[in-house]
């Protein structure tokens, strides 16, 4: 665990506690579990308490990225009352808590923003309002889907339930399914368990026109800004060295000369790695944002270590570290890897397997590996397969 990390970890636990919450207790995320949260708000009994992570609504996009990001809240619901704290995820004292009273619950649904086949659809706790105070609608769970009715009954059942322990009425959309509006879904919840502590650091939220997976406890490209200086800098001393070797040899022998034309291949190769190494290294150190997108979904892709601007919202082009976006179609699933005794988060693709999340915590690790596999399978084409997944069950056929 690195000293950003660590120190992440502690302010997770400065928050959870401020909200009178147990940092090593579980808490409920319905942004990547939306039928657990369900499940757990049915279960909850009168004047019992549980921590829901929420988000206020963020600024629009601009500059050809996404919007800026900002960390989540918590939020504690108590059976039977209409009145809830909320508290940052992480760095917040008792000061930064207060008490807001929730008026309804609604839900919305809404085309994709990435301009895509689908919908997504959100659910939202509608605030008293107070003067001075945030912003007066919290996001409590979201879904994004190829279908509206598939989108509304992701969130449904959380709304339902959680309008029913606050005592508050809600605003449900009807789908072409029948039941009653906060019914389970079929299929069962993630039955990985977290403490809150641990998933503060991550959040699956929608970020304009994309679906983010978030590391808070990570500063991007400023983890390695230091390796990169000190990698250009050592270069360009060598460059510097080889640049007057070759000075030396065409003044003695000719510019022509083979050992001067050795030198002059060196020194240009030396010198367009410590440009290279340098580059990185400046824009790593002006990275402003205390987070790192792992994963982005949009526009029928997938993008693991998507490109980010210096204010870490990711750029609106399906790209990515590992090259050009991933058709959804050809995700063929997501499993938890073991890596010399750490834990990745894999996903197999048609192009071969890619580790989009590495963690000591191998509950993490399970817990987001099913609401990806969940998102994936949701967003999915229904079509059958593309061009080229034909081609190589064909070729696969023929040996």
């Amino acid at each position: 665990m690195s000293q950003h990390e660590g120190t992440f970890e502690r302010t997770a636990e400065t928050s959870l506690a401020a909200l009178g919450a147990d940092p090593a207790g579980e808490a409920l995320d319905a942004w990547s579990d939306p039928l657990g949260a369900a499940a757990a708000l049915g279960a909850l009994g009168d004047q019992s308490s549980l921590v829901l992570r929420a988000a206020f609504e963020l600024p629009p996009s601009a500059n050809g990225a996404g919007p800026e990001p900002a960390a989540p809240w918590w939020i504690r619901v108590t059976k039977g009352s209409p009145e809830i704290r909320t508290c940052p995820a992480a760095g917040a004292s008792k000061d930064a808590c207060e008490t807001r009273r929730v008026t309804r619950v609604v839900v919305e649904c809404s085309p994709l923003p990435d301009g895509g086949d689908g919908a997504v659809a959100r659910a939202t706790l509608a605030l008293d309002r107070k003067p001075g105070a945030a912003l007066p609608k919290l996001l409590v769970a979201e879904a994004w889907a190829r279908t509206q009715d598939l989108a509304i009954a992701r969130v449904r059942p959380v709304a339902g339930r959680l309008a029913r322990a606050l005592s508050v009425p809600a605003s449900l959309p009807q789908t072409s399914g029948e039941g009653e509006p906060d019914a389970p879904a079929a299929e069962p919840p993630t039955t990985v368990h977290v403490p809150a502590r641990a998933l503060a650091r991550f959040s699956l939220r929608g970020e304009g026109p994309r679906l983010v997976l978030r590391d808070f406890a990570s500063r991007g490209p400023r983890e390695g800004a230091g390796l990169h200086l000190v990698i250009g800098l050592v270069l360009a001393a060598l460059a510097a060295v080889a640049w007057t070797m070759f000075a030396r040899s065409a003044g003695a022998a000719g510019p022509t000369a083979g050992v001067s034309l050795a030198w002059l291949g060196g020194s240009a190769l030396i010198s367009l790695g410590a440009v290279a190494f340098l580059g990185v290294a400046r824009f790593a150190m002006r990275y402003a944002a205390d987070s790192e997108p792992l994963v982005a979904i949009g526009a029928g892709k997938l993008m693991v270590a998507p490109w980010v601007s210096r204010s870490g919202a990711v750029m609106a082009d399906p790209e990515g570290r590992f090259g050009s976006g991933i058709d959804l179609g050809e995700v063929r699933g997501v499993s938890v890897q073991d890596r010399k005794g750490r834990h990745a988060l894999e996903v197999a693709t048609d192009h071969g397997p890619i580790d989009a999340l590495l963690t000591d915590d191998p509950t993490i690790a399970r817990y987001f590996a099913a609401a990806l596999a969940r998102t994936f399978e949701d967003l999915r084409p229904e079509a059958g397969p593309n061009a080229r997944q034909r081609f190589r069950q064909r070729a696969a056929a023929a040996k």
